[in-house]
């Protein structure tokens, strides 16, 4: 298993390739959330691509060997975290005009929340490792999250207790599993599910709250005040397992022309914000408010998730999205890190 995670997988690119598209287009498409068709697709794409990354973040998360683990959380989490929180703060501040100032690293800036959320599971996961049961105990805590009146956005608390799940899930997950579900017969069952899943959506997308997919609201958000709330985040649960069971069965495990491309995923999530914020605020989206608009937003959002995984815009922006903070550890902690990377690759 560890050679095998050594290597690149080209499953996981195509995987990763595709969500990265989802999150671009969703992007895109969230400003006309209130047509029908539209926020069908909207829901659709919530209900799995968020789960399915944190999912894939649980599976790398496999080799916890300290400093090493520690090294990389601070260098490719926290360090981009505070770099583009500040970065999407100073273009909000410019380009909206706001009378003052103000940098909340403990209110994660819309998109941003991910990596945040991010920091606080591989943080805990160690800790969270030497319970019985802590799949069950991740899923209880969220239910009972939805409870709590006074947790929303601060320091991403509600998004985080509700997506962790999905992130051991990962970090559970073998292999070997997802090659017993591709198979022929599995992979056409995937498609007619996703194709229903898709339409379920569509009949209740009048009065489905896409908030539901979020995991950042409490249940009295949605007018639900009564004892069996959680059962509704239950199913929300339930709903995203099926739909993200079926997209990694049909996900194609062989060598496609945009596999390399899923290799370089960071860089299409946080620039990609700067593009739709711009848009949004010079009115450049009012362009696409039509079906045949709709449709174009496809297309510009596969431009912009090709153009973001480009080599050239690795050049141009590879110094704030994987800084290099070496100077910020000891030696003595540089050392240890790169014995633990040479152990692994051998």
């Amino acid at each position: 298993m560890q050679e095998r995670l050594q290597e690149r997988d080209v499953y996981f690119d195509n995987l990763k390739f595709l969500l990265i598209l989802l999150v671009v287009i969703g992007h895109f498409m969230e400003p006309f959330n209130g047509e029908r068709t539209t926020q069908a697709v909207y829901q659709f794409i919530y209900s799995f691509h968020m789960p399915l990354f944190i999912f894939a973040a649980g599976y790398f998360s496999k080799s916890i060997r300290y400093p090493k683990y520690y090294v990389n959380l601070v260098s490719s989490l926290l360090v981009p975290y505070v770099i583009f929180e500040t970065l999407y703060t100073l273009f909000d501040f410019y380009t909206q005009g706001h009378d003052k100032l103000n940098f909340t690293y403990f209110y994660p800036y819309w998109i941003l929340w991910f990596l945040f959320s991010m920091m606080l599971w591989k943080m805990l996961l160690p800790y969270l490792l030497i319970l019985k049961y802590p799949l069950a105990i991740c899923i209880g805590m969220s239910l009972m999250m939805g409870y709590a009146l006074d947790v929303d956005y601060y320091a991403s608390i509600s998004r985080t207790l509700y997506f962790f799940p999905f992130f051991i899930m990962g970090f559970y997950f073998k292999r070997e599993w997802l090659d017993r579900l591709k198979t022929r017969r599995n992979v056409i069952s995937s498609v007619v599910i996703v194709t229903i899943g898709f339409g379920l959506l569509y009949m209740l997308s009048p009065v489905l709250s896409t908030n539901w997919f979020y995991g950042s609201l409490p249940y009295l958000e949605f007018g639900i005040d009564a004892w069996y709330a959680a059962g509704y985040r239950l199913l929300t649960y339930l709903f995203t397992v099926v739909m993200g069971l079926a997209v990694l069965t049909i996900v194609p495990d062989s060598k496609l022309p945009f596999t390399h491309l899923g290799e370089h995923t960071m860089y299409v999530f946080l620039l990609h914000g700067f593009l739709v914020k711009g848009m949004l605020h010079y009115g450049l989206l009012e362009l696409f408010d039509s079906a045949f608009g709709r449709v174009m937003l496809v297309v510009v959002g596969i431009a912009v998730t090709c153009m973001l995984s480009s080599a050239w815009v690795r050049r141009c922006f590879g110094w704030i999205v994987e800084p290099n903070v070496q100077f910020l550890f000891k030696k003595r902690i540089r050392r240890k890190a790169k014995e633990a990377q040479k152990k692994e690759e051998f």
